[in-house]
């Protein structure tokens, strides 16, 4: 009986020692945050009901633009750039919203697929890993020279993902060495409170705690508008912007 009486004893002590280790080693302890923020804030930002909506008009431009390309053996040098039209989608965000936000559970994506960069167009928020994963059957090389953020991911066949981590604010234009057509932009952001466009131009940014807020809408075309707005509890405010 005494034997018994030990081996309880000794099976308690060791379970809570155990249940005092970080959850990340042993996952006993309930109290350990699954939730990662995103740097900066003062504590967690508050939730919202309000919404901004609206519709974003840009005109029809079209062209070939100079685009940034490695080079041979890795040196900077142009490219001209005419390749077949793609979504030209407009990105809608408020410039900054206090408290830390959450980063996704899961990774967004741009995808290499059918010799396009897809989507053209990705909002992040800072502190966030997006993959590059290759659904084509040939070769890409992923890479930009931003000063945002400056990255070479190599060739890389069909199946094959790599990802990057953006952590300061700010757009990052995005290329594939290989082929010139290929472009896309990522946007580095202090809230994950932004949109981008339908295919008619409208947006709805929803969650907004109550405020005055600097909405910002940009496009690739026209670059970047800004209006001051006022969100109050469940009120859906509406802006459009024109380029």
């Amino acid at each position: 009986m005494k034997v018994l009486i030990g081996l309880g004893a000794a099976a308690v002590i060791v379970a809570s020692w155990l249940d005092g280790f970080d959850g990340k080693y042993f996952g006993r302890k309930a109290e350990v945050s699954l939730v990662e923020y995103a740097p900066g804030g003062a504590g967690p930002a508050p939730a919202g009901d309000g919404a901004v909506r609206g519709r974003v008009f840009v005109a029809k431009t079209g062209g070939s633009t100079v685009r940034p390309a490695k080079g041979l053996y890795g040196k900077t040098a142009s490219r001209l750039s005419s390749g077949p039209s793609v979504d030209k989608r407009a990105l809608v965000f408020v410039l900054f919203a206090p408290g830390k936000h959450p980063l996704p559970q899961s990774r967004p994506a741009m995808r290499q697929k059918n010799v396009t960069i897809v989507p053209r167009v990705l909002p992040v928020l800072i502190g966030t890993t997006v993959d590059f994963p290759n659904e084509d059957e040939i070769y890409h090389n992923i890479f930009s020279l931003s000063a945002v953020k400056s990255f070479d991911l190599g060739r890389y066949a069909k199946g094959v993902s790599k990802s990057v981590k953006f952590d300061r604010y700010g757009e990052v234009r995005v290329f594939c060495d290989i082929h010139s057509q290929m472009s896309g932009f990522v946007w580095v952001l202090q809230n994950p409170y932004f949109a981008t466009t339908e295919s008619d131009g409208s947006y709805r940014i929803a969650g907004l705690p109550a405020g005055t807020y600097d909405l910002v809408a940009w496009h690739e075309n026209g670059g970047r508008k800004q209006q001051k707005i006022t969100v109050q509890g469940t009120q859906e405010t509406v802006v459009d912007f024109n380029f």
